[in-house]
């Protein structure tokens, strides 16, 4: 198969670019499926159920805190009432009866107070912890916005060279012949499809070459393309 110096320089630097595209494009699976990315989601959804836990815990407490609180403000209300007619009635049996309750309601208002300020302990360290949770949350979040940033940067960049050397490939496809096009094509579905003897060795497949393979392949005529006998690369010079 036969190809001009110009072609053949053309068909080695075609290799290279379809290499390179090939990378840039595994590189962009990559950076769209980062794991650190991946690993900042699950610790996300992790810390949303928590959230939602510490959330409803405070929700609840805020809810008892508002219960003992409104059955306080009743019983002080009572006992001041009842302080009251204690203070106008004239009947013995009355005040004996208005002063028993007023003491069954004094022990009542203890209980709830005592009630209330271990609803509003429990109210405050569930507050620490919500607030914990949340602040964990912001941390997650601002580190995935950085990462998300970062990586559409990296994305942009490398689908810019992907779109240089797509016009570059164009460029070098002009300058060589259909069939060498066809036979590259196809052996480029499969493995690198172009090399050169380099020390001693073919560039494509890296093997060594023996003495009598590179003496035929440089008594080629210039414009005559090899083959490399260990992986059927095309050999230019």
């Amino acid at each position: 198969m036969k190809l001009d110096k110009v072609g053949q320089s053309a068909l080695l630097r075609l290799s290279e670019v379809d290499l390179e595209i090939t990378q840039i494009k595994h590189e962009i699976t990559t950076a769209i499926g980062s794991k650190e990315l991946e690993s900042l989601r699950a610790q996300l959804a992790s810390v949303a159920g928590e959230l939602i836990a510490a959330r409803s815990q405070v929700e609840n407490l805020e809810t008892e805190q508002k219960r003992a609180d409104d059955d306080l403000h009743l019983v002080e209300a009572r006992i001041a009432r009842n302080k009251e007619r204690l203070n106008q009635t004239s009947s013995p049996k009355d005040a004996q009866g208005l002063q028993s309750e007023i003491e069954s309601l004094l022990r009542r208002r203890g209980e709830l107070e005592d009630t209330e300020l271990a609803v509003l302990a429990d109210l405050e360290s569930s507050q620490s912890v919500l607030t914990e949770v949340s602040s964990r949350r912001d941390g997650i979040n601002s580190k995935m916005e950085q990462l998300q940033t970062e990586i559409q940067a990296q994305v942009d960049g490398l689908k810019a060279r992907g779109r240089k050397l797509t016009a570059d490939r164009e460029t070098l496809v002009g300058k060589i012949s259909a069939e060498v096009m066809t036979a590259y094509e196809l052996l480029a579905k499969r493995q690198l499809a172009v090399g050169q003897v380099a020390n001693r060795s073919c560039s494509a497949c890296r093997m060594g070459l023996n003495a009598n393979t590179i003496d035929s392949l440089s008594s080629l005529p210039e414009d005559e393309i090899g083959y490399c006998p260990e992986c059927q690369a095309m050999m230019v010079r």
